[in-house]
């Protein structure tokens, strides 16, 4: 399969009806999406890849970063059921195991006249790969290499879980609790209230994180001002 975000797109484009909630799993993925354009590539059968179909028409547009956080809060306390590492958020759409990325996050909005007509949740969860390309090696991790586990982990034995938590904080974002969410998100961000280098346009500089807004902004305080950030205008430097 190339894609499971792919997949929704096109039997969205077929006028196919899908239930809200609708999920589709890949057990290897050749053309895997990240943020920014960027291919991921999954070890075949070890890691979970996941896309799910939501129609959150109940929310504006101008508010599509809540669905970010509603998921990501899904994730990650379901993640703080499963191990006794440091489970953090990583702005705007990484689940971190002690500042290790153990899952990426991908929304593709589909909106007519304003409103949300669709929106497909892709996920990739390590669970099972403990070999990585030695450039990233130390940057990642997944649920078996935390566990120190010999045997994998059965893939299909954690969605009922997983699917219960995200169905949780995304009934949350439908009962309006944006504010509540906004501040759980806030409270498992990594690096929040702490001094760490960042890149800016290629040049090193040290920030502390302070918090990420309503618009999903993320601010960083340089000890003189407190600026804040959209996507691609800083990185974390790991």
């Amino acid at each position: 399969m190339a894609s499971t975000n792919d997949y929704f797109k096109e039997q969205l484009s077929n006028f196919k009806p899908l239930e809200e909630g609708s999920a589709i799993m890949a057990t290897e993925q050749f053309q895997g999406k990240g943020q920014r354009g960027n291919v991921w590539r999954s070890e075949p059968g070890k890691n979970l890849t996941l896309s799910i179909l939501l129609y959150p028409s109940f929310l504006e547009v101008s508010k599509h970063f809540f669905l970010n956080v509603a998921i990501s809060l899904g994730i990650a306390k379901w993640l703080q059921t499963q191990t006794k590492a440091q489970i953090s958020v990583k702005w705007p759409n990484d689940i971190m195991a002690d500042q290790k990325k153990i899952c990426g996050i991908l929304i593709e909005n589909q909106v007519k006249k304003d409103v949300f007509s669709s929106s497909i949740i892709g996920m990739g969860i390590n669970i099972n790969q403990t070999d990585f390309p030695a450039e990233i090696s130390h940057k990642v991790c997944s649920l078996k290499k935390i566990l120190q586990q010999t045997e994998d982990i059965c893939i299909e034995s954690l969605l009922p879980e997983l699917f219960y938590y995200l169905e949780r904080q995304y009934n949350r974002l439908k009962d309006g609790e944006e504010t509540e969410l906004l501040n759980d998100y806030n409270s498992i961000l990594m690096w929040r209230n702490e001094k760490h280098n960042f890149l800016i346009d290629n040049v090193k500089v040290e920030g502390t994180i302070t918090e990420v807004d309503m618009d999903g902004l993320l601010w960083v305080d340089f000890g003189k001002k407190v600026v804040s950030f959209n996507l691609k205008e800083i990185a974390y430097q790991l």
